[in-house]
């Protein structure tokens, strides 16, 4: 009978074959339920699973059946409740090594570049600290020094902000005491701006309020950039997004428009990163 059920299901939903537009509304609504199940926290009961995919509940439980003998879907025994099963814990982790914030990034970049017309560039935490990997520029004269391999001061440029403000403190203490000391990251222009211990955290507790670091000519004089981060499944940093331009071009306000797009831009790439 729960076979039947399960078919009739497949048969109103459209499951007997491809639209034009191309998808199977039957799968459609199986999404739906699926993702009633991702943001929760205890097991949910069959009438919150079908209010989160705004179902009636004889209709979600016939897909919460199919899921559960899949796999995709796990009943709790104590409670009745429903939760992701074995087999979505598997395809998540799957999909999740196959992500790299490179690849993922990279269109991105030139996206950015195209509507905001400033030069655009991606970030990744390497040895030597907060360390371009790709841009994608404009004709500015004066974004000459931005290059693939660049590594960035973490006090004074916005993408070093944003790494010092997402990063432990165990991995950033170093590179923050010898900036403090007068020594700058390998290729980074030396900085006029000093700052001062005290000074380091409450910096850091602006950049994670905002999700935004700002900088004004604080490495190159005539510079201004402003930065987001990106933000992997566990919510940890895997990349700083930048926009670059010259000073009396780029509005570097973290309230204004220039702002918005790359806070936008960088929230869709954390989603495609795992992101929620």
């Amino acid at each position: 009978m729960v076979q039947a059920r399960e078919d009739d299901a497949m048969s109103d939903e459209g499951g007997n074959g491809d639209d034009d537009a191309g998808g199977v509304q039957a799968v459609d609504t199986a999404v739906r339920v699926l993702s009633a199940l991702i943001d929760m926290g205890a097991p949910l009961m069959l009438k919150t699973v079908a209010e989160r995919a705004d179902m009636q509940p004889p209709k979600a439980h016939r897909y919460l059946v199919s899921f559960c003998r899949s796999g995709l879907a796990e009943r709790d025994a104590a409670t009745g409740g429903y939760r992701l099963g074995p087999l979505a814990v598997r395809l998540g982790l799957a999909a999740l090594r196959h992500l790299n914030v490179v690849q993922v990034a990279s269109p991105t970049l030139a996206t950015l570049r195209d509507e905001l017309g400033f030069t655009a560039g991606l970030a990744v935490w390497g040895g030597a600290g907060p360390t371009f990997v790709r841009f994608e520029e404009t004709n500015d004269a004066l974004i000459i020094s931005g290059r693939p391999g660049s590594v960035m001061p973490l006090l004074t440029s916005s993408t070093g902000r944003v790494f010092g403000a997402y990063l432990p403190r165990s991995v950033t203490e170093p590179y923050i005491r010898k900036e403090l000391a007068g020594t700058p990251h390998p290729g980074a222009t030396p900085s006029n701006r000093k700052i001062e211990l005290d000074e380091v955290e409450t910096l850091f507790e602006g950049v994670r309020q905002h999700k935004l670091a700002q900088v004004r000519g604080d490495v190159n004089p005539g510079l201004h950039g402003l930065s987001a981060p990106i933000l992997d499944h566990a919510g940890a940093i895997v990349g700083v997004l930048t926009v670059m331009g010259s000073a009396g071009l780029i509005n570097t306000d973290l309230d204004g428009p220039i702002a918005a797009t790359l806070s936008a831009r960088a929230e869709e790439v954390s989603r495609r990163m795992g992101w929620a």
